[in-house]
């Protein structure tokens, strides 16, 4: 991830805690999006050449309040929850300038940032937006600065102060599911039980005894697409826990948004590895990894474990993806 004065695609999805409160917009296929058509958003044309958009609009422009203007997309409408990819351009609504982008934009400040990976729904701006987006959707969002980036977030340099509008363009490139979703398996005896919070969320009652001694792979939902080869770039949500302590040392629910990893040896541990390849798509595995297919080396383990711990992984496999660039 590549760090831009004031504007990266970090902050747009750490500020997803960020709360906007708004009254419900008109239906998209049945999807009742969370932020109104305003008229501030509306206001907003965008032009494109050669697929990259340009957003023109009267300045200074004021949004009162959070609004999101929905065009295009096809497919299956994102939920809360659901992960929406999209690239995006960012402006100064007093001034008109490009903040930051995603696309090689004239006129930006910086040069292009990584594209946004974020969930739908929640209290921030942005997931609000992106909520019963589509492939293919375009989506004007006015929202304020500190909204958008956190609070306080200033550029005195580009004369943007926290309480000035920014207006979004995101193009939606893709949508995954965001969270597990299949058939639900039993347990098994002598490995943890696992309960999910209604977003998915994985919660996990350890048995009171030791962990098995080797490798142990349980499948407690069993999703119905292809299975997963190795080498395969998958986008998955996992928490990953130490047996003997039961703390949780990873986890992507944690921070909000799935990660997307190469299911090999060179980029994960064997244990992972050999949990994931061969599940089909949309299934949940849980796994206890003794240390020699965990962290075997001392110099790539992490602080929080300890030498002989096992590790247990809550595994939700969502998607295929694109393997990242370079």
């Amino acid at each position: 991830m590549r760090t831009r004065p004031l504007t990266i695609a970090a902050l747009l999805v750490a500020a997803a805690g960020l709360t906007a409160c708004q009254a419900p917009a008109g239906s998209l296929d049945g999807c009742l999006p969370p932020l109104p058509d305003g008229a501030a958003s509306g206001q907003v044309q965008v032009e494109r050449t050669d697929g990259v958009p340009t957003a023109e609009f009267e300045m200074p422009l004021v949004s009162e309040g959070d609004q999101a203007t929905h065009t295009g997309g096809e497919g299956q409408r994102v939920g809360e929850g659901d992960v929406v990819d999209a690239d995006y351009v960012v402006y100064s609504g007093k001034t008109g300038d490009v903040i930051t982008s995603s696309y090689e934009t004239p006129g930006a400040q910086a040069p292009a940032a990584e594209p946004l990976r974020l969930a739908a729904g929640g209290d921030s701006s942005l997931g609000q937006a992106v909520t019963c987006a589509a492939p293919g959707s375009s989506i004007v969002l006015t929202t304020t600065i500190d909204s958008l980036f956190g609070p306080g977030a200033a550029s005195p340099q580009l004369d943007i102060t926290p309480t000035d509008t920014a207006v979004v363009v995101l193009d939606v490139t893709g949508t995954h599911p965001g969270r597990a979703e299949g058939n639900a398996r039993p347990g098994q005896q002598g490995m943890p039980a696992v309960t999910l919070a209604t977003d998915g969320t994985p919660g996990v009652t350890f048995p009171g005894s030791p962990a098995p001694e080797e490798l142990t792979v349980m499948q407690s939902i069993e999703g119905t697409g292809e299975p997963v080869a190795e080498g395969d770039s998958m986008l998955l949500h996992y928490t990953g826990i130490v047996w003997e302590t039961e703390e949780v040392f990873d986890s992507s629910w944690e921070r909000g948004t799935p990660t997307a990893m190469t299911i090999d040896d060179a980029s994960l541990i064997p244990g992972f590895v050999d949990a994931v390849v061969g599940q089909p798509i949309g299934s949940q595995v849980v796994v206890s990894i003794p240390q020699e297919l965990g962290y075997a080396d001392p110099a790539t383990r992490p602080a929080s474990i300890q030498e002989g711990d096992h590790l247990l992984f809550v595994i939700d496999i969502l998607d295929r993806v694109e393997p990242a660039a370079g």
